[in-house]
């Protein structure tokens, strides 16, 4: 999907902009007056050390607390808390973030502040998991990562470049999985099993096992395999996931970390644009996809002082696939893709000399990214238009980066500057600033953030290599961005409300001309918005977590807007600890009306807003023991997720989760 390629039509909202500025308006000026952290609720307090991308070898550890980027952080608790099966329904917590999917066995990916669903980058313990070969561009399918064995995701929202290079334009979503925990003079092993049922034929078995030998070594496992068809149409997926994760601790400033994870996964569903179940042919496309990660990172400091961290990274990805016609511009088609991206950087971090008002660190170090990309394919067209067309195309490409980055504290305020150097293979060098701030106000916890990047974008494989009487264009420039946000953080007496304003302007955006069918640079656009964040604990049984996003995204060649960009979007999650065992939440999600495009059905060009109320529950039986059962869509609301893509009814799930630990010392898990 490429930004342009959507339907182009104005459509009113006069209401929208007065609604969610005002609300911002009175959201900056201040609640209430702000306390110490340390009188903040459990749960809200940001000073709460949680690191930022802590996984990659690129970016410096934050805590949160100081973070000057826009960043959400959903840990293991809020994860087994919400009740969800997938990161998208996770991710639609999120302020900033928009997810587009249509069914089960089909595509879900997430969209930062109105950009393309390939501006997103996506990591799983900071191996990057785009693949540029598809049609998309480099989007990555959400349906993909299991929850069973993830940790924490952490979302920052703007450009990344000066961190990962030629990364998603409008920010990333590292997934972290978890670990085995390292006790001193301990060994024990954690042990989890979980079996739940649900409409739609689902299943879903994980199991995981984890541990510590003392205070040098820790481990974790985990499989899990899950199954759904039938929920809305005839679609369905299944796949099944191993995640094995070391540490090893080699001193006291070195250590090892090895992460991999294998994933095999089968879906049958509808192709986008396809028109769905409902308005389109019916006929399903079959995919089988592999994936498997490998991360290797290696820290140690030597005599001086000095911090040397080397990251090695390996992503392979095997796609199957046959698609069936969407009448009357795409046939039928079969593909076979392969992809494997490796990473391999160093970094340094120079020692910290503590200064009378200030401490600065400066971090600087090198990269090295190599991408091999390979489609065997057929276009199934009649004879009288030529008969079976041929998409095969081999493409590999290097990029070479350096960078640099300076941090400083102080008691008020931090300070980012960091910038980048990449040299892509036959393009010219591509230089990626960043300035960022974190102010704070007066003598309480209140504190102004703001940062401006710049940010770009190879071209994807499949725009660059296609044979040409599929559009193919080996003379495409990178897609550009720069983008600025502010915001300010302002903490009361039990929460936390975060506001801020962001603005993106993208050059050079790939698109496809019909009239030449061909892919060109050429598109303009511009995001512009507001966000809101609200964590609130008004007694210790309830919490009350919610986000509004306000945006707009405008092609600046046209004056129109682009499809799948709701104008506002919203989720609120309130929860209730009843009993010392029983626990109950209700969710609330809204999306504001929005433009789309199907090939099948030229008439529409618009989907209907829609809200969406799920609620939930955990009772636990035992101390090992707990239960818990989800009803979605409570009200049973008919809605769509684009044009003849239905959404899932109401529908009910239940799980059943052992937790054990034993060993040589008892703690909870």
């Amino acid at each position: 999907m490429v930004p342009n390629s959507g339907c182009r039509q104005r459509r009113s909202a006069r209401w929208a902009p007065s609604v969610a500025w005002g609300a911002l308006a009175l959201l900056l000026t201040g609640l209430t007056d702000p306390l110490p952290a340390a009188q903040l609720a459990d749960g809200v307090d940001p000073a709460d050390p949680i690191a930022t991308f802590s996984a990659t070898a690129l970016v410096s550890e934050r805590e949160l607390a100081s973070a000057t980027a826009a960043v959400t952080v959903i840990d293991r608790q809020q994860i087994l808390d919400s009740g969800a099966t997938t990161v998208g329904e996770l991710l639609r917590q999120v302020a900033g973030v928009y997810v587009t999917s249509t069914t089960r066995g089909g595509s879900t990916t997430a969209q930062l502040r109105g950009g393309d669903p390939n501006f997103t980058f996506v990591l799983l313990d900071g191996v990057p998991l785009n693949d540029p070969t598809g049609r998309q561009g480099g989007s990555y399918n959400l349906e993909a990562l299991s929850l069973a064995s993830i940790e924490r995701i952490e979302v920052v929202r703007g450009p990344l470049s000066t961190f990962f290079g030629s990364s998603g334009l409008g920010g990333g979503i590292n997934i972290v999985t978890r670990t085995g925990e390292v006790a001193a003079a301990a060994e024990r092993t954690d042990f989890t099993l979980e079996a739940g049922l649900g409409e739609g034929s689902q299943r879903l078995i994980a199991a995981s096992v984890g541990g510590g030998a003392g205070n040098s070594a820790s481990y974790f496992v985990g499989l899990s395999s899950q199954r759904q068809s039938r929920l809305i149409a005839k679609e369905s997926f299944e796949e099944t996931d191993l995640v094995a994760n070391l540490h090893f601790k080699l001193g006291e400033h070195s250590g090892l970390d090895i992460q991999g994870r294998y994933a095999d996964w089968r879906g049958s569903d509808y192709p986008e644009s396809s028109g769905g179940p409902v308005l389109g042919s019916g006929e399903l496309r079959q995919s089988d996809n592999t994936e498997a990660t490998l991360g290797i990172r290696f820290q140690i400091q030597d005599r001086g002082g000095r911090q040397h961290r080397l990251r090695g990274s390996l992503h392979q990805r095997r796609l199957d696939r046959t698609s069936p016609a969407i009448f009357p511009l795409v046939p039928p088609s079969v593909e076979t893709t392969r992809y494997t991206r490796s990473r391999l950087a160093w970094a340094v971090r120079l020692p910290t000399r503590p200064r009378t008002r200030f401490t600065p660190r400066f971090t600087f170090g090198a990269e090295i990214e190599h991408e091999r990309g390979r489609t065997d394919g057929l276009l199934l067209l009649p004879p009288f238009l030529g008969g079976d067309l041929p998409s095969d195309y081999r493409i590999e490409r290097t990029t070479p980066g350096l960078f640099a980055e300076l941090v400083s504290h102080s008691s008020r305020f931090d300070f980012e500057a960091g910038v980048r150097v990449d040299l892509p293979q036959e393009q010219t060098a591509e230089v990626s600033p960043r300035l960022a701030l974190s102010y704070k106000l007066g003598e309480g916890s209140r504190r102004l953030r703001a940062s401006l990047a710049r940010s770009f974008k190879l071209p994807s494989f499949f725009a660059l290599a296609s044979p040409p009487q599929l559009g193919g264009n080996p003379d495409l420039r990178p897609e550009t961005v720069v983008g600025a946000d502010l915001a300010i953080v302002q903490p009361f007496a039990t929460g936390q409300v975060t506001a801020g304003l962001f603005w993106s302007r993208y050059r050079d955006l790939v698109d496809f001309d019909f009239d030449l069918f061909t892919h060109l640079n050429r598109s303009r656009v511009r995001a512009r918005g507001a966000e809101v964040e609200l964590a609130w604990q008004p007694a210790p049984q309830w919490k009350l977590r919610a986000q509004l996003t306000y945006r707009e995204v405008e092609d600046l060649d046209s004056g129109d807007e682009l499809r799948n960009r709701p104008r506002l979007s919203g989720s609120a999650q309130l929860s209730h600890q009843a009993t010392t065992r029983l626990r109950w939440q209700a969710q609330l999600q809204s999306v504001s009306s929005r433009l789309d495009q199907q090939i099948a059905v030229p008439t529409r060009s618009s989907v209907e807003g829609y809200q969406l109320l799920t609620l939930g529950g955990t009772w636990r039986v035992t101390p090992r023991w707990e239960v818990r059962g989800q009803l979605d869509n409570a009200t049973d609301r008919s809605y769509e997720t684009l044009i003849g893509f239905p959404g899932a009814g109401r529908s009910l799930r239940f799980s059943l989760r052992l937790r054990a630990t034993g060993g040589s010392e008892t703690v909870a898990n």
